[in-house]
């Protein structure tokens, strides 16, 4: 069968591009059984990479979802090393292929937790991050979101949770992919979600009512019982809707967490902070992106308590009444405030917001925010 295999690869290599079942269906058997023969198997996996590799644009997309499961199964088997799998791999991601990068995605994330499951394998991921780093500043913006989101992914999940990857992520916050670029904000944006589902106990208040009510009416004549069915069937909706709207309320209510562990792990906020401010000078995204650099802006001189004199003024532009989402940049200004900043540059922000907010112009609204 390997040489039959060897064969078809030879007529593979005239017409790279011409579906062929047969191959596909020798390649998935030899991966199966790789395992039993390795010596006369060694050179099989170096040679599905290779030609995955030479040949991943051109290649009719069933046949190269073939060879990349054919190559998962190996690497399971741990016949294959994982560094330069995954590298092959992330390069695949250029692929106009959704299902093979959605494929692609799940093996690199499940397979780097595997690589670290009992402890920390710092050889490979440091091998991988680098990788990374130059895959987030690929010319495709497709294969650089999913290396985003995979390390995002890894942050998240425990594994790859160290400074390092911060750091490299950090990068994605310059990118001039809209994608890349807010995908990096909302890492370091991100907030915790809420564990603890609520409890669904108001929800049967509707049907005890309902039963109640009808074990009630058993006695009535038929048309009262229809009036009253009527009139209670109005009630219930009544209660369920408001019912819904205490939920809603009570979800919104809620007190927001965020996680600014990332945040602390950012070797140099400083400079990471002023590059920002100076994308968003010269920012020409969506006003929605533009709120984001500088709600990050604001955490890191906030929680670092940085010097940023320049934001300072910038945002003082925005403290108009008329500004769209005025109460979260009044937030913002808010935030970048510590106690080392110098009194004369808190004392201007304060002066713009009492002339523009608390004047006998604006309304009583106007006045309470500012």
């Amino acid at each position: 069968q390997y040489h039959h295999y060897q064969s078809h690869v030879e007529i593979f290599t005239f017409q790279p591009e011409k579906p062929s079942k047969e191959l596909a269906e020798l390649v998935m058997f030899l991966a199966q059984v790789a395992h039993c023969y390795p010596e006369q198997m060694a050179n099989f996996p170096q040679q599905l990479k290779e030609l995955l590799s030479y040949h991943h644009t051109v290649l009719d997309a069933d046949l190269r979802m073939t060879f990349c499961k054919a190559l998962m199964l190996l690497r399971n088997k741990n016949l294959i090393n994982p560094t330069s799998l995954l590298e092959l791999f992330f390069q695949l991601l250029r692929c106009h292929d959704k299902l093979l990068r959605k494929t692609l995605y799940t093996h690199i994330v499940s397979d780097i937790k595997n690589v670290n499951a009992k402890h920390k394998n710092n050889k490979i991921n440091t091998t991988l991050q680098n990788f990374m780093y130059t895959m987030l500043r690929d010319s495709n913006p497709t294969a650089a979101k999913i290396s985003l989101d995979v390390m995002i992914e890894l942050y998240r999940r425990n594994i790859w949770n160290d400074a390092k990857t911060v750091n490299v992520i950090t990068t994605a916050c310059f990118s001039k992919v809209t994608k890349v670029l807010v995908a990096g904000l909302k890492f370091f944006l991100g907030r915790d979600e809420d564990e603890n589902q609520e409890s669904d106990s108001e929800s049967d208040v509707g049907v005890v009512l309902k039963s109640s009510l009808l074990s009630s009416l058993n006695c009535l004549s038929s048309i009262i019982l229809l009036t009253l069915a009527t009139l209670m069937h109005l009630l219930l909706k009544n209660i369920s809707f408001t019912l819904f709207a205490m939920q809603k309320h009570k979800k919104k209510s809620k007190p927001e967490v965020f996680n600014f562990s990332a945040i602390h792990l950012i070797h140099d906020p400083q400079d990471f902070a002023e590059k920002l401010l100076k994308q968003l000078e010269n920012c020409k995204e969506r006003f929605e992106v533009k709120m984001m650099l500088m709600d990050l802006i604001s955490r890191l001189v906030g929680i670092h308590e940085l010097f940023l004199f320049n934001f300072y003024p910038f945002i003082q532009r925005f403290l108009q009444p008329h500004q769209r989402e005025v109460t979260k940049i009044l937030l913002f200004a808010a935030q970048a405030s510590h106690q080392l900043v110098p009194p004369e540059i808190i004392q201007s922000v304060l002066m713009t917001i009492a002339n523009n907010f608390v004047t006998d112009k604006n309304s009583g609204e106007v006045m309470t925010v500012g």
